[in-house]
């Protein structure tokens, strides 16, 4: 089943409306904003790939891709302020929440808000399976993965410390996880850039064998974080 796109749907509402909000362009290490000059704002993510973050936490709650959105729940009143980090190059559209409000009818904006609740959900949970999972390096290995399913990147331009901060590990963690993917060929890494090379051996990495990935479930993986 195709994802919605729920940042082109509410473009072309807006579109109905004739509003146009200009498109920005975004890079690697960039942070999205969630208010200006006492302003909700909503990020329409067009291109690219992001990581959200809560207000004060630098870990990753999930990922966001092309035709997600980032702080319309909290924008809307129903939810804290989130943050995003961006992982790769992309585009946006940043919009007051008032503006949306006054533009878009109820009904599609309580349908957009339980579709956007819905993905959060997905990628909250793949968190959770992601850091429970284990070995720093197979860790490391999934959010690659991820971030190329996503956006189709080849290339990670990020600071160790950034992945780490993601992560919730140490940066030695990082920089020792990304030494045995190279050794691997799974990637290749540069100054600030990790390049992925061999697809194949970065998912034998996230499995943690060279056989197929076998799955768990979340009640393991919570208890695995309770310790």
């Amino acid at each position: 089943m195709l994802r919605p796109n729920l940042a082109r749907a509410l473009l072309s509402q807006l579109a109905i409306q004739g509003m146009e909000p200009g498109e920005d362009p975004v890079f690697p290490g960039a942070r999205s904003q969630s208010l200006q000059a006492g302003r909700s704002l909503v990020t329409l993510v067009l291109e690219g790939v992001a990581a959200r973050q809560g207000a004060r936490d630098p870990v990753c709650l999930g990922l966001v891709g092309p035709g997600d959105l980032l702080n319309f729940d909290a924008a809307l009143g129903t939810g804290p302020d989130e943050s995003a980090l961006w992982l790769t190059r992309g585009r946006q559209v940043v919009i007051s929440a008032d503006s949306l409000i006054e533009a878009i009818d109820r009904d599609t904006l309580i349908e957009t808000a339980l579709a956007d609740m819905r993905r959060r959900m997905e990628t909250a949970r793949a968190e959770v399976t992601r850091h429970a999972h284990g070995r720093v390096t197979e860790r490391l290995a999934g959010l690659l993965l991820d971030i190329h399913a996503l956006g189709g990147a080849t290339e990670v331009t990020l600071r160790q410390s950034d992945l780490a901060d993601l992560l919730a590990v140490r940066r030695a963690g990082i920089s020792t996880a990304a030494g045995e993917l190279r050794a691997t060929g799974a990637i290749r890494v540069r100054r600030a850039a990790i390049l992925l090379s061999d697809m194949a051996a970065l998912q034998r990495a996230a499995a943690g064998s060279v056989g197929e990935q076998v799955p768990h479930s979340t009640v393991t993986d919570l208890a695995r974080l309770r310790g």
